[in-house]
């Protein structure tokens, strides 16, 4: 369950009352927006006592991040899942099918990911899932790590860096704020070329000119 629930649920039925609360914040925060959402309107939206939210979260900030942690939640662990079974895949292969399912996680979760970017001044350019990222940059260095032994430790920290900070960005564009007029499928077949030669153990390295004095 969410870290933010003020009182964390024992029983199922108490668990049941948090994921109303959640899922009717959720469908209001999207049809209504964040400055118009009030505890009220949840409490009888979904049919329940105003105590009954404040049981459970203090303010609407709360549930906010209420949100933000299921929604992470769910992704880690359908993403864990998918890196996990990936290992048995030819590396290249691999990282086009994550991508591809990265997308598509952000895709089906794109209506509360865009209204929590609302929220935040940065929009998608800030890190509105940090637990996602953090998530999928552990999950990056394990899988960088079993398909390149011949890399050091710090070598593999630093590519798992850029390669889950680029695609992790690329997806959110592309499942989130894609134009009408861009290509979904081409979208995800250039960034997993990008992505692949991130990974690609036959890649040649081209030195860093230098810049003159």
């Amino acid at each position: 369950m969410p870290s933010s629930a003020r009182h964390k649920p024992v029983q199922k039925r108490s668990q049941a009352t948090i994921e109303k609360i959640l899922d009717t914040t959720a469908r209001l925060l999207i049809s209504n927006g964040y400055i118009g959402l009030t505890t009220n309107q949840i409490a009888s939206e979904a049919e329940i006592g105003i105590g009954t939210v404040y049981r459970y979260f203090a303010d609407k900030n709360e549930l906010l991040i209420a949100l933000r942690d299921r929604t992470s939640a769910e992704m880690t662990d359908e993403l864990t899942g998918v890196v996990t079974s990936s290992l048995s895949f030819e590396p290249t292969v691999a990282v086009r099918q994550l991508f591809a399912l990265l997308v598509e996680a952000v895709e089906h979760n794109a209506a509360i990911i865009n209204a929590l970017a609302n929220e935040v001044p940065m929009g998608l350019q800030g890190n509105i899932l940090p637990e996602v990222e953090g998530h999928l940059m552990r999950l990056g260095r394990h899988f960088l790590a079993y398909h390149r032994p011949d890399l050091s430790e710090n070598e593999v920290s630093e590519l798992s860096y850029i390669g889950v900070t680029v695609g992790f960005a690329a997806a959110m564009r592309i499942g989130v704020k894609r134009a009408p007029h861009m290509d979904r499928q081409r979208l995800i077949d250039c960034a997993g070329d990008a992505l692949t030669a991130w990974i690609d153990p036959q890649r040649q390295r081209v030195p860093t000119p230098r810049m003159p004095r």
